[in-house]
């Protein structure tokens, strides 16, 4: 499938969604279920807005400092056990445990730990996303193929070669996977602790869209929250991996 008809499904799934979301709102008035086309207007309204743009890049910053502290940390602690049963032993309560917590829970710790800060939202992504992104890289390199580390070592090839040419490509599509629901979750986590406790970011001001009971509002900075989630994942993350693997051959079923 070429990039224009990918584009064109998805396009018409966003179109989907919209619709069912016209229909629903013709059964209920517009406090409870205002249409697409009045959230809409108030988006476009928010996105030429200083205010939108200080509380965007305020969520962005503690979801980028998060997340980045998260898959450095969790990516060796995976890795490492996927190479070491002994570190496998060691970690796997841990992460167990850190995976088991809910992140509501970890929020509320934070802000209690560190106060009313950025760095309360920070260390709630990093602590909330790591065990999900240490399991991943866990996996990931325990997925490995031997036998193709076993011939670079046969046709006499370096260490250095063998990580690079070998073993990174295998662990690539872990390491993105690990950065889509490493993101996807970071999103959450960032809204939480900022509707929590925080007096600025998209959380805070859902919550005060919330307070004055304005659906209008509440719908609108999700979905322009949402809408630059989407952005980075097509216009970034999605290039970056195209580009890392585009050494893998397409899996066709016919």
């Amino acid at each position: 499938m070429n990039r224009s008809s990918a584009n064109l499904i998805r396009g018409l799934s966003l179109l989907a969604i919209l619709v069912v979301w016209w229909i629903i709102s013709l059964f209920f008035p517009p406090s409870f279920i205002p249409g697409p086309e009045i959230v809409l207007k108030k988006v476009a309204a928010l996105l030429f807005t200083g205010e939108f743009l200080f509380h965007m890049y305020k969520t962005l910053l503690r979801v980028i400092l998060g997340f980045l502290w998260a898959f450095v940390i969790g990516s060796l602690i995976g890795m490492v056990m996927g190479f070491s049963r002994l570190a496998e032993h060691f970690f796997e309560v841990e992460v167990l445990v850190g995976l088991t917590i809910p992140g509501l829970a970890w929020a509320i710790i934070s802000l209690m730990w560190f106060g009313i800060r950025d760095f309360s939202a920070i260390f709630s992504i990093f602590i909330i996303i790591l065990p999900m992104i240490a399991v991943n890289m866990w996996e990931g390199t325990k997925a490995l193929d031997r036998e193709l580390i076993e011939m670079g070592h046969a046709f006499k090839a370096s260490r250095k070669m063998v990580i690079r040419h070998v073993v990174i490509p295998q662990l690539v599509p872990y390491l993105f996977a690990a950065t889509r629901f490493g993101f996807a979750l970071a999103w959450k986590v960032v809204v939480v602790a900022e509707m929590l406790g925080l007096s600025n970011g998209v959380g805070f001001m859902i919550n005060h869209s919330f307070g004055l009971f304005d659906m209008e509002g509440v719908l609108a900075w999700t979905l322009s929250f949402t809408l630059v989630m989407i952005l980075l994942e097509f216009g970034i993350v999605k290039l970056i991996e195209k580009r890392a693997t585009k050494w893998r051959p397409a899996v066709t079923l016919m």
